[in-house]
């Protein structure tokens, strides 16, 4: 079974995530692969797609993988800068969720705190203390906290959860059974 781990990474931060997933998996043929050396081809039995989240979903390159997906087993996840079990996290990952849920088979996602870029955080400061992302107190602290995110014990996770559906994934499989998506 060939499994292909495909990212896009602003500041690192999804590059380690699918690092992680992709030491972890157990596969005879499995491939890593960034969106900034171009799109690969699709031929994997099994695509785990990490996305960096812009504007309350995944960043324009992988929005536009996501949106030709079909006839897939699929993971889903992304990192963000802000707070892994808030709404506007769950949301951002279902943006991507519902980008492949109709025409795939969906095997699980993945949301984790990331240390914003510098570029974004300048953008940010520019823009000055008023809004939702502007340079206020309270986000220049999230943003300093958030940059040793990912931790140890989020790669962890995200690699024990997607080693664990790929191995499920192949055992339906080989027993002759259908996987039903986990939405």
């Amino acid at each position: 079974m060939k499994v292909q781990v495909i990212y896009s990474s602003l500041s690192g931060q999804t590059k380690k995530v699918a690092q992680a997933i992709f030491d972890a998996i157990v596969a005879d043929d499995k491939r890593l692969h960034d969106l900034k050396d171009g799109e690969p081809t699709l031929d994997g039995d099994i695509l785990l797609l990490g996305y960096w989240v812009d504007k309350g979903g995944p960043n324009a390159e992988m929005k536009a993988l996501l949106s030709k997906i079909q006839g897939k087993a699929v993971g889903i996840f992304c990192t963000l800068g802000y707070y892994a079990d808030s709404s506007h996290a769950q949301k951002s990952l279902c943006a991507g969720i519902d980008l492949v849920k109709e025409q795939n088979i969906l095997l699980g996602s993945y949301v984790c705190n990331g240390a914003l870029s510098e570029s974004i955080i300048a953008r940010f400061r520019k823009a000055g203390t008023s809004g939702p992302h502007s340079a206020s107190p309270e986000n220049e602290l999230r943003w300093e906290i958030l940059q040793s995110h990912p931790t140890q014990a989020e790669l962890n996770l995200a690699a024990e959860r997607f080693k664990e559906r790929v191995y499920l994934y192949q055992k339906y499989r080989e027993n002759g059974l259908a996987f039903s998506s986990i939405v």
